[in-house]
C-alpha cells in the first residue's frame, strides 16, 4: 500500500510541469517515502510525446508508465499498464511550476493508490 501510495505522489508532483508555461519536459525528482519507511528520490521522466516514466527510488528502472494531457493548469493522468491498480482511471491534479520547482495538488482522483494522501507535493527539475 506504501508503494501505491509512493506511485500516487509521484503522479501528482508530475502534473504541475506539464500544465505551466515553462516546459514540463525533461527529468524532475521528488521525495517519497518508500514501503520500509525510508525517504528515497522519486525520478519522473515526461516525455513530449505525451507519456510520463516513473522509477521509484531512482535506481534506473521505470516501475510505472502514465499517459498525461494538460489543460490550463491542470494535468490529467492515467495508467497505461494493466497491471496497475490505476489503469485507465483519470486522475486530474493542478500544478504550478515557479523556476526549477513543482507544485502539484489534488484535484480529483478516484484512484487511492495514485492519490495517496492528496497532500501537496514538491518537485525539482533536474538540471
Amino acid at each position: 500500500m506504501k508503494r501505491s501510495k509512493l506511485i500516487i505522489a509521484v503522479f501528482m508532483l508530475v502534473t504541475p510541469f506539464f500544465m505551466s508555461a515553462q516546459s514540463v519536459v525533461g527529468d524532475w525528482l521528488m521525495d517519497a517515502v518508500a514501503p520500509d519507511g525510508s525517504l528515497v528520490k522519486n525520478k519522473l521522466s515526461i516525455k513530449d510525446n505525451g507519456t510520463m516514466e516513473i522509477d521509484f527510488g531512482n535506481d534506473g528502472t521505470v516501475n510505472v508508465v502514465t499517459s498525461y494531457t494538460v489543460d490550463g493548469d491542470k494535468i490529467s493522468l492515467k495508467d497505461t499498464s494493466e497491471d496497475s491498480p490505476c489503469y485507465n482511471v483519470v486522475g486530474i491534479y493542478q500544478f504550478k511550476i515557479k523556476g526549477n520547482t513543482n507544485t502539484v495538488r489534488l484535484v480529483d482522483d478516484p484512484c487511492e493508490q495514485r492519490r495517496g494522501e492528496g497532500t501537496e507535493m514538491l518537485m525539482t527539475r533536474i538540471e
